[in-house]
């Protein structure tokens, strides 16, 4: 195994599976064969044919299209056909930023193929001899996703209306108790970007990586339940998991590499250096 292996599982994509999802003539998103099929049930909401899906004719406000596409979504997840409502919303179209052509509960948004965003915080400390030990922690075992698995320290999905700095102290202190003083430390040090079919539809996602370093005192603790544990573990054994194993979450490993690299613990002579670098960005 290697850190291209852990990159190709998060790229595992056949577009072959999949049709365009269109809003206000503009591409936003993939839905795959079988689950177009399924939407042909909702003709006051999408329009589906061979080419693909759209919203349908006549939906012509970021309101009205929300609308329209929630009544349909709901009645899917009560029988079952979207799993893991979270009543939490996502932007759909356009740039992060705005303006977006609608909105959509974060349940739906892998069946519609949307890029989802999200911010992933490394949380680290450094020892008495100044070598770096990251904090890992493992995923609660009742969580609806990936229970069980090793996570970031903080990690959280980049919901519609709330600013990126704003979301990484609100997950800093739901998930490991950080408090906002030190929380609003966290710098900002870039992204990574994947793509990878899912049973359901496909994750076009984007994550913000940020980096905040702690003090050797600090001990996070879970206050929300989706977190079971926390390991403060040296940055060696950190890669050697992430090489070597599947037990972080398949995008938290991306974050992790990027850590890794940028913190010159995956060196330039490697001979697959470019490949990893270029990987992360896809």
């Amino acid at each position: 195994m290697s850190f291209l292996d852990r990159i190709a599982e998060c790229n595992a994509f056949n577009p072959e599976n999949f049709v365009p999802f269109i809003v206000a003539g503009q591409p936003v998103g993939l839905v795959k064969h079988e689950f177009s099929r399924r939407l042909k049930d909702f003709p006051k909401a999408f329009s589906v044919n061979d080419s693909g899906v759209s919203m349908a004719y006549g939906l012509d406000t970021f309101k009205i299209r929300t609308a329209a596409a929630d009544e349909a979504l709901q009645r899917l997840a009560e029988v079952g056909d979207i799993t893991g409502w979270r009543n939490e919303r996502y932007p759909v179209g356009g740039r992060f930023s705005g303006p977006h052509l609608m909105s959509m509960e974060r349940a739906a948004v892998p069946y519609f193929g949307v890029r989802a965003y999200g911010v992933h915080v490394n949380g680290f400390v450094r020892d008495d001899e100044g070598l770096i030990q990251m904090w890992v922690a493992r995923r609660a075992a009742d969580k609806q996703t990936y229970p069980g698995m090793l996570d970031n320290m903080i990690a959280g999905g980049q919901p519609i209306g709330i600013g990126l700095q704003e979301n990484v102290i609100k997950e800093a202190a739901e998930e490991a108790s950080v408090p906002y003083n030190v929380a609003s430390r966290a710098i900002p040090v870039g992204m990574v970007t994947y793509c990878q079919e899912t049973e359901d539809g496909c994750k076009p996602d984007l994550m913000y990586a940020y980096d905040l370093e702690l003090d050797g005192e600090f001990q996070p603790k879970n206050t929300d339940g989706e977190i079971s544990e926390f390991y403060l573990w040296p940055v060696a054994r950190v890669l050697d998991t992430v090489a070597e194993t599947r037990s972080f979450k398949f995008n938290c490993n991306l974050i992790v590499i990027d850590f890794l690299i940028r913190r010159g613990l995956i060196s330039p002579d490697r001979s697959d250096y470019i490949e990893i670098i270029e990987g992360l960005r896809q």
